[in-house]
């Protein structure tokens, strides 16, 4: 093979991974004065992107959503379409990571799959199919085992706490 053919072959190869390969961009948290938290995607084309997972800090998206990256500096976003998940966030005042087993065996019920924590708090990715009542149900039930909980969804409400009714 001729050198310059195999150091092409070998660079285009590199090239087509890494248009397969799964990328982490910094997208905005709001409220916290320039803040970003890194979350894994997919890309599908010039800065659109497929969420992979649902994020714990940033607001707004779920696993399986669609974004536009308007703005690579500050991560700015927007939704171009709803993947049909809902992200439920689940924090206490207390250690959560000794109660994830029991939590998940709870959530995985309903479809749940979490997709990260830290001590005190964790994030879920829930498909909407199951419908929002035996979504609040189940996470009920889950926070009942945790000291002082707060629970909260990801992408059902706008920063003025207004439904942002991408299910209907």
């Amino acid at each position: 093979m001729h050198a310059r053919f195999a150091k092409y072959t070998r660079m285009h190869t590199i090239q087509m991974l890494d248009a397969n390969m799964n990328n982490h961009i910094n997208l905005i948290v709001e409220g916290s004065e320039g803040g970003t938290q890194p979350v894994e995607v997919k890309l599908i084309s010039s800065n659109v992107y497929r969420i992979l997972f649902s994020p714990g800090f940033v607001e707004g998206i779920a696993a399986g959503d669609v974004i536009r990256l308007t703005d690579q500096v500050t991560g700015e976003f927007e939704v171009i379409e709803y993947g049909g998940n809902v992200s439920v966030k689940i924090s206490d005042i207390s250690r959560i990571v000794d109660k994830l087993p029991e939590i998940d065996s709870i959530l995985t019920k309903i479809g749940a799959r979490r997709d990260g924590n830290l001590e005190h708090v964790a994030v879920w990715t829930i498909p909407v199919k199951f419908g929002f009542n035996d979504i609040e149900l189940s996470v009920a039930n889950a926070c009942k085992i945790l000291k002082e909980p707060e629970w909260w969804y990801g992408n059902v409400y706008d920063s003025q706490n207004n439904p942002i009714n991408w299910w209907l």
